[in-house]
C-alpha cells in the first residue's frame, strides 16, 4: 500500500464513523419523542458503545496509516541523503584546483579533499582522528586558528595567508572559512586555494607602482622646485610677466605687471586679459588689436610710450595653444640709444652734405683769390713799363688782400682742424679788452676802408682773462660778418660793459639779417643762411667762434631778424688782481 492509499482509506473511515454517530443520534431523539425510556436508554447504550469501539478501530487504523506513512518519508530521505552525500563526496573529492577540509568546534578533521592532499602533501589516512593544528604548521597561526573559530561561531571569512613551502619557495594560500550547520551541529568548512603566481604578479605590480610613485613624487618634486624656482626668478625679474588661461582669466601675474603705469591705474579691480590689453590702447604705438582683443586671442608684439621718456615692449604670445604669456619689457634705454643714433646718423648725412658743399664752396672761395693774384700779375707782366704811377700800388693791393683772404681761408680750415682733434691750445692771461678789440678795429679798417665802425665803451679799462689770439679770430670774424653781409656802406657798433664778474662785448650791423626759423642753425659746422647766398664764406667761422668761446666758459648769444641786421654777443671772465699782476 502506498502512502496516497493510506490516506484514501483513513478518510474514508473516518467519514464511516462520523455517518454512524450521526444516526444514533437522531434514533435517540425519535425514542425520547415516543416516551420510550428503557428501551431508549437500552439502545443509548449499545449505541454510544458501538461509537466508542469504532472510534478505537479508527484511531487505530489512522495511527498505523501515519506511521506506514512515516517510515516511507524516513526512507526516501535517508535515500536523498545518501545520494546528496554521495554527489557531495564526488564533487567535493573530483575538485583538484583547491583544497577543502571541514571541521567541529574543537578543530577536529572530518573532511580532507584530494586538493588538500596536494596543497600540503598529507593524505587522508593521515589526517584521520588528528586536530588541524597538528595537521601542518600553517593550522597553528593565530591568525588561521581565529578564522577557524569563528567559522564555528557562525561568521564567514577570507584572507591570505603567505609562508614558505617545503622546498623553501614563498607561497601564498588564499583561505576561506564558512559556517556548516549540520544536524544541529556548529562545523566548519575553510576552501584553499594556491594563490601563488597571482600573490607574486601582485607583488611585482605592487613593487613597480611603489617605484613608479617614488619616481612620480621625486619628479613632482623637482616639477615643483623648478616651478618655485621659475616663479621667485619671475617675481625677481625686472620684467613684467603674467599668465592667462584660452579665455582670458589671469592666472599669474609678478608685481612688475601690477606696478606698470597703466594697469596700476585701470585695472586694479578687475584684471582679464581683454582689461588688460585695453589699459594700453592710448599708448603711443598702439593699434585695433589692443581694443577689439577677444578670445581667442592673437599674438602681439608692440613698441609701446606709457609715459614720458619710458617706452614698453608689449609682447603675447601662446605657449600650448591654452596658456596665453604676456610680457612687459621696458625699452626705454634702447629706443634713446635708437634715437640717439639715429640723431647721429641725421647729423653724420648733414655732416657729409655739409662737407661736400664745404670743398665746392672752399674750392670756389680759393679759385677767386688765386685768379685775382694770377690776373694782377699777368697785367703788371704784359704792360711792364707801360704801367702808370698808381697802376702798380692797385695792383699790389689787390695781390695783397687776395693774399689775405686765402690767408684767413687757410687759417679758417686749420683752426677747425685743431679743434677737431684736441691739439688746440688756449694760453689765457690779462687783456684789456677794450684796447683789444679796438686795435682789431683798426686793422679791419684798412681792409674794408668804406666801413662805419663805431664804439660804444666804458671810460675804464676792462681787464679779462684769455687767450688774446684766440679772442682775436673770434672779434674778426663778428667784425668781418657784420661789415660782409651789410650791404656797400655798412655800419657796425661795438659795445662793451661789465656785468658781475663777466665782461660783454657785442657786434651790431643793420644788414641782411638772418631768418627766425635758421637762427638754432647758425653756429652749425658748413651751415650758412639762405639770405647769405652769392656772398663768399666757408660756414665755418661762427661754428669755430662758439667753440673758442666754449673754452673760455662762455658764449655766443645771436639775435637777428630778417632784412634788419644781427646782434652777436658773447662774454669772457673778468681778470682778478693776482692774474692782473701776473700780467703785469
Amino acid at each position: 500500500m502506498d502512502l496516497q492509499s493510506a490516506d484514501l482509506l483513513g478518510l474514508q473511515i473516518r467519514d464511516l464513523s462520523y455517518t454512524l454517530r450521526d444516526a444514533a443520534n437522531k434514533i435517540l431523539a425519535l425514542g425520547r419523542d415516543q416516551a420510550a425510556a428503557k428501551r431508549s436508554n437500552y439502545l443509548e447504550v449499545v449505541f454510544q458503545s458501538f461509537i466508542f469501539i469504532t472510534g478505537i478501530i479508527l484511531s487505530a487504523a489512522f495511527l498505523i496509516i501515519r506511521l506506514l506513512k512515516g517510515m516511507h518519508e524516513t526512507t526516501q530521505a535517508k535515500q536523498l541523503l545518501k545520494q546528496e552525500q554521495e554527489l557531495s563526496d564526488l564533487v567535493i573529492n573530483n575538485i583538484s584546483d583547491q583544497g577543502i577540509v571541514m571541521f567541529d568546534a574543537q578543530l577536529r578533521y572530518l573532511l580532507w579533499n584530494p586538493g588538500m592532499e596536494d596543497l600540503l602533501n598529507i593524505k587522508l589516512d593521515q589526517a584521520v582522528g588528528q586536530h588541524m593544528q597538528d595537521l601542518d604548521p600553517i593550522f597553528a597561526q593565530e591568525d588561521v586558528i581565529n578564522s577557524l573559530v569563528r567559522a564555528t561561531e557562525g561568521m564567514s571569512s577570507i584572507f591570505e595567508n603567505e609562508s614558505t613551502s617545503s622546498d623553501g619557495q614563498e607561497r601564498c594560500l588564499e583561505i576561506n572559512c564558512f559556517p556548516v550547520y549540520m544536524a544541529e551541529r556548529k562545523l566548519g568548512i575553510a576552501f584553499m586555494r594556491d594563490v601563488t603566481e597571482q600573490w607574486l604578479a601582485r607583488k611585482q605590480a605592487e613593487r613597480q607602482n611603489f617605484d613608479l610613485e617614488i619616481k612620480v613624487l621625486q619628479r613632482t618634486a623637482a616639477l615643483r622646485q623648478a616651478e618655485r624656482r621659475l616663479i621667485a626668478a619671475i617675481k625677481s625679474a625686472s620684467e613684467g610677466f603674467a599668465a592667462f588661461d584660452w579665455t582670458g582669466k589671469l592666472l599669474f601675474a609678478n608685481e612688475q605687471i601690477w606696478a606698470s603705469a597703466p594697469v596700476s591705474l585701470w585695472c586694479q579691480e578687475e584684471m582679464n586679459l581683454a582689461n588688460f590689453l585695453r589699459c594700453f590702447a592710448m599708448c603711443e604705438g598702439a593699434d585695433p588689436r589692443l581694443v577689439n582683443a577677444q578670445s581667442p586671442f592673437e599674438e602681439i608684439e608692440l613698441d609701446l610710450l606709457v609715459k614720458k621718456d619710458t617706452w614698453t615692449r608689449l609682447s603675447l604670445t601662446k605657449a600650448d595653444g591654452a596658456t596665453i604669456f604676456v610680457r612687459l619689457t621696458d625699452i626705454s634705454g634702447y629706443k634713446q640709444v635708437a634715437k640717439a643714433l639715429e640723431s647721429a646718423l641725421d647729423r653724420e648725412r648733414e655732416t657729409s652734405n655739409a662737407y661736400r658743399n664745404f670743398v665746392s664752396m672752399v674750392s670756389h672761395q680759393f679759385r677767386t683769390p688765386l685768379a685775382i693774384l694770377d690776373s694782377s700779375a699777368q697785367r703788371i707782366l704784359r704792360r711792364g713799363a707801360e704801367l702808370t704811377q698808381d697802376e702798380p700800388v692797385t695792383r699790389v693791393q689787390k695781390i695783397r688782400n687776395a693774399g689775405t683772404r686765402l690767408t684767413r681761408l687757410v687759417e679758417s680750415v686749420l683752426n677747425a682742424a685743431k679743434l677737431d682733434a684736441g691739439t688746440i691750445e688756449v694760453n689765457p692771461a690779462s687783456y684789456n679788452l677794450i684796447e683789444l678789440v679796438m686795435d682789431i678795429c683798426e686793422r679791419q679798417r684798412e681792409v674794408s676802408s668804406q666801413a662805419d665802425i663805431r664804439f660804444n665803451v666804458p671810460d675804464i679799462p676792462v681787464r679779462v682773462y684769455c687767450d688774446g689770439m684766440l679772442i682775436e679770430q673770434v672779434v674778426v670774424n663778428l667784425l668781418s660778418n657784420a661789415i660782409k653781409y651789410s650791404g656797400d656802406t655798412p655800419v657796425v657798433e661795438i659795445k662793451i660793459w661789465m656785468d658781475g664778474s663777466r665782461a660783454f662785448c657785442s657786434v651790431r650791423d643793420w644788414g641782411i639779417g638772418i631768418p627766425a626759423d635758421e637762427l638754432p642753425k647758425i653756429f652749425d659746422r658748413f651751415y650758412r643762411a639762405r639770405t647769405a647766398s652769392g656772398i663768399a664764406g666757408t660756414g665755418i667761422g661762427l661754428n669755430f667762434a662758439q667753440r673758442i668761446m666754449h673754452l673760455h666758459g662762455g658764449d655766443i648769444q645771436v639775435e637777428s631778424y630778417e632784412a634788419a641786421g644781427s646782434l652777436f654777443t658773447f662774454d669772457l671772465p673778468i681778470a682778478n688782481a693776482d692774474q692782473t699782476q701776473q700780467a703785469a
